[in-house]
């Protein structure tokens, strides 16, 4: 089994010093430290009071059919402002200094979803925070047969269309989450650089008992409450288009953009460069310096941010994206921040010239082969 580990340590990386040192001494002046303020805690009630408030008008609101699908559509867009700005700093231990208290907050906010929160914090922060878009080490872009978001994946012949097709996938990304890969992930023993995964037998039965509370707070309560079956069907189908495409049309471009490095390790299992330069690297910035899209979108705009310091609460991304930015000038180091416009817009470009280009050269190929028929582990910084 080959280690995978950064060439460059990170602390011989003068940029990520510097960085880290400017960053540590403004953390320390905040009341909280790099924890959650009273914004998060007035985000958290609003954003809570519009998922619940829609799900309790759908059950006792009496409104007609097309008002009730465009509640549970509603359902879609204040359950992604949850998981963004709660869900996903509990799931990194960035709300409190109580683990037990960032645990507690993030099951009850992302399993009501329908996702697993125990699978997804498995797979995004031991899978993709240590070696973002490094092929089998990465399991955002990893197992995709649909959709080729490496450039160091294999080309089907499909994949020429995926930049039309794309959108429509799209639209079915939650509900794929919710009743397939939750599921298929359970069982399996590999994903990407983990390796022989044993799942807690209480995490398990936790998995199993959250998803029949799913299936019976969105659909089964409201029909048994006199709903018709058919608008709550359409309903809970729309709530998932909604949630679908808010969280990938906003997201995915993070990583997955013209902009965005996939680097590639050498024949010993080195990475260029060290830890903290991988992640810029790896990272497409859209608005970063703005309250507006961090009041919404909890960071995710801010991502090299949330890369290099995971356990810092996002309401405090905003001005570690001024010390990024302006580090990296100094530094020479490539950050890339654009509207979110353009991070859109390249992000479909990079579907199509994934569509029609080989791995990109004759030794990734042949590297693809080799990884495929052997393990792989990661090294974390």
């Amino acid at each position: 089994m080959q280690t995978i580990k950064f060439r460059v340590n990170n602390r011989d990386d003068a940029f990520f010093q510097a960085l880290q040192k400017e960053v540590s001494t403004w953390l320390d002046k905040q009341k909280n430290g790099r924890y959650a303020n009273t914004l998060m805690l007035a985000k958290g009630v609003l954003f809570l009071s519009l998922f619940w408030g829609a799900y309790a008008l759908i059950l006792f609101g009496g409104f007609s059919s097309i008002a009730t699908i465009l509640l549970y559509a509603s359902m879609g867009v204040s359950g992604l402002l949850i998981a963004f700005n709660i869900s996903h700093d509990a799931c990194h231990d960035a709300l409190t200094s109580s683990k037990l208290f960032n645990k507690v907050v993030y099951y009850l906010t992302f399993n009501p979803l329908g996702t697993d929160a125990y699978l997804w914090k498995l797979r995004h922060v031991h899978s993709h925070h240590p070696f973002p878009n490094v092929d089998h080490c990465d399991i955002d872009i990893d197992n995709n047969f649909l959709i080729r978001l490496s450039p160091n994946r294999p080309l089907l012949r499909h994949h020429r269309w995926q930049h039309v097709y794309g959108p429509f996938l799209y639209a079915l990304y939650t509900l794929h989450w919710v009743f397939i890969k939750d599921w298929a992930y359970l069982f399996r023993k590999d994903l990407a650089n983990l390796r022989d995964i044993k799942h807690p037998p209480g995490e398990v039965f936790g998995m199993i008992a959250a998803k029949a509370f799913y299936f019976f707070y969105l659909i089964v309560l409201p029909v048994g409450m006199g709903l018709h079956w058919a608008t709550v069907l359409i309903g809970f189908l729309a709530l998932h288009v909604v949630m679908s495409y808010f969280f990938l049309l906003t997201n995915i471009m993070n990583h997955h953009a013209q902009e965005a490095d996939f680097p590639i390790r050498d024949e010993k299992g080195y990475l260029p460069g060290s830890w903290a330069q991988h992640q810029i690297a790896t990272c497409v910035d859209f608005h970063p310096k703005s309250r507006v899209w961090n009041f919404f979108f909890g960071g995710f705009n801010s991502h090299a941010a949330h890369h290099l310091f995971p356990t810092v609460c996002h309401v405090h991304y905003v001005k570690l994206s001024e010390f990024i930015i302006d580090k990296a000038a100094a530094y020479g180091v490539a950050h890339k921040q654009m509207s979110w416009w353009a991070a859109l817009v390249s992000h479909f470009r990079h579907l199509y010239d994934l569509g029609h280009m080989p791995p990109r050269t004759q030794a990734d190929q042949q590297s693809q082969e080799q990884y495929e028929n052997h393990q792989v582990s990661g090294e974390q910084p």
